[in-house]
C-alpha cells in the first residue's frame, strides 16, 4: 500500500511542483545535502541505508547551510525536534523511507504538515508558499 501511495505522489508530483517541488531539482538537492553532511562530518545516505532506523539531515538555512545535523529515530516513530533546531528548519531531508513533518510536537497535526521523501528539501521557504519554512517540531517515518 505504501509503494502505491509513494508511486501515486510520484506521479502527481510535477502537477503540483509550482511551490512545492525542490527549488535545484532532485539530482541537485542530493548533491546539496550529500555534500553538506561531508562537511559536517555526518554520515552519508550510504551508510546511513543499512541502520534500522530512519535519519533525517535538518539545517537552519536553506541549499543544506547553516547549522546542521542528523536526527535519528526508529521507523514509525514520531520524532520530537532538540531545541535547538525547533521551528528553525529551513531544508531538510531523509536517508530512506516515506516521512511526514508536523508544525507541533508530537507529531500532532493540527497545526499543520507535510510529507517529504529523499532527497528532501533544499529550501522550505518553496513549498506551499512558504509557511513550512521554520516551522517543524516533529516528524515521524515509516520504510517504504
Amino acid at each position: 500500500m505504501k509503494a502505491l501511495i509513494l508511486a501515486l505522489i510520484s506521479a502527481l508530483a510535477p502537477a503540483f511542483s509550482v511551490n512545492g517541488a525542490p527549488t535545484n531539482g532532485n539530482a541537485t538537492v542530493a548533491t546539496l545535502r550529500e555534500a553538506s553532511m561531508k562537511e559536517h562530518g555526518v554520515e552519508t545516505r550510504e551508510v546511513l541505508e543499512k541502520r534500522a532506523q530512519h535519519c533525517v539531515y535538518v539545517c537552519t538555512q536553506a541549499e543544506f547551510s547553516g547549522l546542521c545535523q542528523n536526527e535519528c529515530a526508529g521507523a514509525g516513530v514520531c520524532y520530537n525536534v532538540p531545541s535547538s533546531f525547533n521551528d528553525q528548519i529551513s531544508s531538510l531531508g531523509p536517508d530512506s523511507g516515506y516521512c511526514r513533518a508536523f508544525f507541533d510536537r508530537d507529531c500532532q497535526i493540527a497545526a499543520g504538515h507535510f510529507d517529504f521523501v529523499y532527497p528532501g528539501y533544499d529550501d522550505l521557504s518553496h513549498l506551499g508558499g512558504g509557511e513550512s519554512n521554520d516551522q517543524i517540531s516533529s516528524w515521524i517515518c515509516w520504510d517504504n
